[in-house]
């Protein structure tokens, strides 16, 4: 994936409003992660970009966790919001992942320890899309924010019957279900998940 670094979130915030964003230095770096070989990012089709088919707002809390099915209370006091903007024609996904009070190592498996699982409200389930992980924009780290947007083909890490579980995932299937999705992140201190939140 070839990567792109702009000075402006501009349209891209997708819910800023509602997320606190610290932005005292006048610079938020967007990270986009796009593979322009592909014929759906034809030059002529970039403009495109921020056009999207559907988009979420995520409340995720540390009640919502569960290990299999076996709520695990999560980490205490975190929460994040996750805002996604999917473009299915493009099998594009953007996001702005903020998290509150997270505490401890992100650990997962996977590439990264922030996701989008396929996993119906009270189960788990494979994760099918690898964020990078939320850094600190405060100086305490209290409020932690990452902002982007990926391209498939996908890959998480994570290898489960002899393939990654991102492989062959279009985001398509999450606006034909999202309830069947939900967005989390994973701690040291919490490792089926610190916070969780359904997609619908």
């Amino acid at each position: 994936m070839k990567t792109s670094t702009l000075s402006s979130i501009a349209s891209l915030a997708l819910g800023a409003s509602a997320v606190p964003l610290d932005i005292n230095n006048g610079r938020i770096s967007l990270q986009l992660n796009i593979d322009l070989s592909q014929d759906a990012f034809a030059a002529n089709q970039l403009a495109d970009l921020f056009t999207f088919t559907s988009m979420h707002s995520v409340h995720a809390t540390p009640d919502q966790v569960v290990n299999e099915t076996t709520p695990t209370g999560g980490l205490a006091g975190a929460s994040g919001i996750f805002n996604f903007g999917i473009n299915s024609g493009a099998n594009v996904i953007c996001y702005n992942i903020t998290l509150h009070n997270f505490q401890g190592e992100f650990e997962s498996p996977a590439d990264t320890a922030t996701h989008i699982h396929e996993a119906a409200r009270g189960v788990s389930g494979p994760p099918r899309i690898a964020f990078p992980n939320p850094e600190p924009i405060d100086e305490a780290g209290i409020v932690r924010n990452s902002v982007g947007c990926l391209t498939g083909p996908f890959a998480t890490g994570v290898v489960m019957e002899e393939k990654d579980t991102g492989e062959g995932f279009h985001v398509s299937q999450i606006e034909q279900n999202p309830a069947a999705f939900m967005a989390d992140t994973h701690s040291s201190l919490a490792l089926p998940g610190a916070v969780r939140g359904q997609l619908a």
